[in-house]
């Protein structure tokens, strides 16, 4: 078979789950992994593959048809420009949350900001971060340690100097540090919003950084901002990432704890899915 035949097949065979556009980019994205061929040598040369390369694309065809996400069967995803490691301990960063990177660099940063990214997963919010302001000094915490190895691992492949260790945010423990910027993408979506998950983020993801109770959707935001009560510096930044039908309901929240400048703003679909707020002086 030749590669565009495959490519084909692998349009009709994913439509359930992926709209052809992704089907292609998918499909690129394995060609330059597995067999180390890439976009445009595909588009300039659509030749036939060898019998071991048509069988590791089948494998892998077969795994994307049981919903396995494309990143986690190769083990990595791009994210602001970094090679990300992921798992499925960790969630697969998502393209809204470069967006909430490039908000925080909007934003006047002193000179060597010290910054936090809470529920870091991956950790690749606060290796974004470090990549972009080199002079801060960035940690991050999560409760699930098979995550932290994870994060651990993309700091020392990508080279950037970023402390990840174990914390429950829920926890009773305060922070010791007086941070500049606190940040977090905190599990936000109800309990009783699984049926509308599609199913392969539900199989392959952690629901313990996907879910929380319906009865309390805005435990983590409230837990968090109360530690930035006592652990932001006096004008520091806290954002976060939030579920667009409660944007508003955390902004008052945060106005109602004492924050000031509280934003919400809205990603390329616009939707209400980011939040920043400002410790008073």
């Amino acid at each position: 078979m030749f590669l565009n035949e495959v490519q084909k097949k692998w349009e009709q065979g994913l439509a359930e789950i992926y709209d052809q556009r992704e089907v292609k980019n998918i499909f690129s994205l394995v060609l330059e992994d597995m067999l180390a061929i890439s976009k445009s040598e595909f588009l300039l040369n659509n030749r036939a593959l060898f019998p071991n390369e048509l069988t590791c694309l089948d494998e892998v065809f077969l795994r994307l048809s049981h919903g396995e996400p494309v990143q986690q069967i190769i083990g990595f995803t791009y994210f602001d420009d970094l090679k990300i490691s992921v798992s499925k301990d960790v969630l697969i960063p998502r393209p809204e949350t470069e967006e909430l990177i490039a908000w925080i660099c909007e934003h006047e940063i002193p000179d060597s900001p010290q910054i936090i990214d809470l529920c870091t997963g991956s950790g690749c919010i606060a290796l974004a971060l470090k990549k972009r302001i080199q002079t801060a000094s960035v940690s991050g915490i999560d409760v699930s340690e098979s995550a932290l190895t994870v994060a651990t691992k993309n700091a020392q492949s990508l080279r950037l100097k970023v402390d990840f260790h174990k914390h429950d945010v829920l926890g009773k423990d305060e922070f010791l540090n007086q941070y500049d910027i606190m940040v977090s993408n905190p599990p936000y979506i109800p309990e009783n919003e699984q049926r509308l998950i599609a199913k392969n983020v539900l199989m392959f993801e952690p629901s313990i950084a996907l879910f929380v109770s319906s009865a309390d959707p805005l435990l983590f935001y409230r837990r968090i901002a109360e530690l930035a009560q006592e652990s932001l510096k006096s004008s520091g930044f806290l954002f976060f990432e939030v579920h667009e039908l409660f944007a508003i309901h955390v902004k008052e929240m945060l106005q109602n704890m004492g924050f000031v400048d509280v934003e919400i703003k809205k990603d390329l679909q616009e939707k209400d899915r980011m939040i920043k707020a400002r410790k008073g002086e």
